[in-house]
Parts: structure tokens; sequence; C-alpha cells
């Protein structure tokens, strides 16, 4: 009984390039049409995105133009979403002091918390971006909870739940816990009263509407004089905001290329690598073979249906990231779906940009879970 060769157990799909050395010996050259459009995308990002941070990014006033936002006026998506938020605050005796939003500087929903008993603060920020970069448009919302204690010598303590990394420095005077993945506000406040322990007698927080405003207002003030010490700001021609440097930009930029530029759970991360390398390689060792094999082979002379079954993996694949863990990361999408189906199945799948596939999937999948949890912009 003979027994199969390797090349008769892997899916007869054709090698993408072949050249052969000086003995005569054939071999693969590594290249498929997800290197060129990795590698199109990467240095449409590096040349083009600092003109364009540059020309979009939005002036920073030096005082901010505050309105209030009575409870009557927020709309029923906006209460529905703040619903869940308050209760776990009201479990730790926080209850809404008000609501309000800067109406020189975008339209991001601010909301403060007070509790008399106690001295640290709590502040909700709820942040919604929409963004048209040539024709592609993108939205994305988010919200953090930070708990903040006023420390002797003008010190404060802050421990947040913001899922992206900043791309500012920290002032001297302010220390940060982050805590990306603490969705649970009371591990997040037992965290923070934690550390506030070690670090002196603190004060009391404001407790009434103009007291927190005045506070307000001067934070910026202190964290934007640092920042212009940095080279992070710039004050603009008019004297009256700041703008960014290419300093931040570039930081964002980097960002993009880090696979955790936004801060994932473990969890999240473990499942996306399993997504995206296990159904792959599922579509080109069994699903092609057996389509080949099986009793579509006469179709498979007539139609490229192997490739369009490994693309259907892909597809799936990208879809399952998107939707269950809002993947949009070219890079990360790369790591999980391009590296191991490669590494496993070499280089016998053919020339098509599976990956880019995927990462297309991914990235309109999270984008349609976005638009159905945006409360701030219609």
């Amino acid at each position: 009984m003979r027994t199969k060769t390797t090349e008769e157990v892997r899916p007869a799909c054709r090698r993408p390039y072949t050249k052969s050395k000086s003995r005569g010996a054939v071999v693969s050259i590594p290249f498929d049409f997800d290197m060129a459009a990795f590698s199109w995308s990467t240095l449409k990002v590096i040349l083009d995105s600092k003109t364009r941070l540059r020309k979009n990014a939005r002036p920073i006033p030096m005082q901010f133009e505050v309105e209030i936002i009575p409870e009557q006026q927020l709309t029923p998506a906006q209460r529905e979403y703040l619903k869940p938020i308050d209760a776990q605050l009201l479990a730790l005796n926080y209850r809404p002091l008000f609501t309000f939003h800067t109406k020189n500087y975008g339209s991001n929903l601010l909301r403060r918390y007070a509790n008399p008993a106690d001295p640290a603060s709590c502040a909700l920020t709820v942040v919604e971006v929409k963004v048209d970069v040539n024709g592609v448009k993108g939205v994305k919302n988010s919200c953090s909870i930070e708990f903040a204690t006023r420390l002797p010598e003008g010190k404060r303590l802050s421990t947040r739940n913001m899922a992206l990394k900043s791309l500012f420095d920290q002032p001297p005077y302010r220390t940060v816990q982050e805590c990306p993945n603490t969705t649970n506000l009371a591990a997040l406040k037992r965290k923070h009263d934690a550390r506030a322990a070690q670090m002196g007698v603190p004060s009391p927080a404001p407790q009434d509407v103009p007291a927190v405003l005045a506070e307000f207002q001067s934070e910026h003030e202190r964290y934007s004089k640092f920042q212009v010490e940095c080279g992070n700001y710039r004050v603009a021609p008019d004297g009256n905001s700041y703008l960014l440097s290419d300093r931040v930009f570039e930081r964002g930029i980097r960002n993009h290329f880090l696979p955790f530029g936004r801060r994932i759970s473990v969890a999240r991360m473990l499942f996306t690598s399993l997504i995206g390398a296990v159904l792959p390689l599922f579509g080109i060792l069994k699903l092609a073979p057996w389509l080949e094999r099986g009793p579509y082979q006469g179709l498979a002379g007539i139609l490229p249906i192997t490739s369009l079954a490994i693309a259907a993996c892909y597809l799936l694949a990208g879809i399952i990231m998107g939707l269950a863990c809002d993947v949009q990361k070219s890079v990360w999408i790369m790591i999980v779906t391009y590296l191991p189906t490669h590494l496993v199945a070499g280089w016998t799948f053919g020339l098509y940009p599976y990956s880019t596939i995927a990462f297309l999937a991914s990235y309109y999948a999270a984008q349609a879970m976005r638009r159905r949890s945006l409360v701030l912009q219609t």
C-alpha cells in the first residue's frame, strides 16, 4: 500500500511563483497579494498620515465654553446609555451631579458624580468621533470612568479605565493608574482607594456645580501649560487656543502600527488569535482538499472553488473578530491570520489576498456595530 506524499496531502493549489537554483531545484518565492496590500497601506499611512492629521486636528481652546445639559434634555438613547453606569455608581453612593459638554471643543458628553462621604470624585467621559478618509467613513464610540483624589502640594491620583493609550506626557503632579479592561466600577474604585491610602491625606472633592467647573477649567489650564513645556502643544496664531505638535501625530502613527495600541483584554486577544488562525487553516487544509477530491471534483476544474472556500473561511473569521471583539487593526489581522497559515501550510494556497479579505470583513463588521452604539451624533 503506497503512502501519500506531503504534496498529495496538501491542497492542490498552485504555488505563487517559483525559481530555479543553479542545481535545478525548484523553490517557492514567499510572495502574495497580501504582502503587496499590506506594504501599500503601510506606506500610505507613513507618508500621508501626518499631513492629514495636521489638516484635521481641532484646535484646543485655552478656556472651555461649558454648556450644562439638564437631565430632561438628554435623549432617550443617551439615558439608556447612562443607566447601567449610573446604577453601578449608585451602588458606590455616587450620584449624578450634572452633565455638560464644551461648545467650543467637540461633542463629548461629560458627566460628574459626587459622594459627600468620599474625598474621591468621579467623572464619566463619552467620546464619539466620525471620520472620513478618502471616502472611507468610520465612527467610534467609547466611554471611560475616572476616580480622582486630590493630595497635598497640588498632586492628584487618577484611576481610569480608558481603552486607548494616551499620546501625551503625564505631568509630575499627576499619578495615573490605567485599568483599561476593568468594567466593574466597584473593582476600579477599590484599586483607586488602595493606591490613595499610600499617598497621603486627601483633600475634599468639590461637591457643587460651580466648584466642579472651576476645577475643570483650572486643571485644563495647568495640564495645557505642561504640554506646551513638553512640546506636545503649541500656542495657535490666534493666541486663544493650542495646536497639536508633530510629536503627538508621530506617536499616533506609531500606535497605529502597534498591535496593542488599543488596550484589549487577554481573553479577546486569545479569542481573536484562535479564530484568525483556526478558520483559515480549516479552509486551507480541510475544506479546499475535500472540495477538490470530493463530489465537486469536476466543478473544481471549471471554477476556483478551492480558492473561494478558503476566502470564505477568511471572510467568516474577519466577521467574527469584528462583531465580537471590534478588531480594526490591519497589523493585528496580519499577525493572527497571515503568520499562522503560512507557518503551517507554507505557500501552497495561492496568491490571493486572503488576509486582506479578513481585515475588510472585520473592519466593516466592527463599524456596523459601532454605528448601532452611537448616542451623541445622528
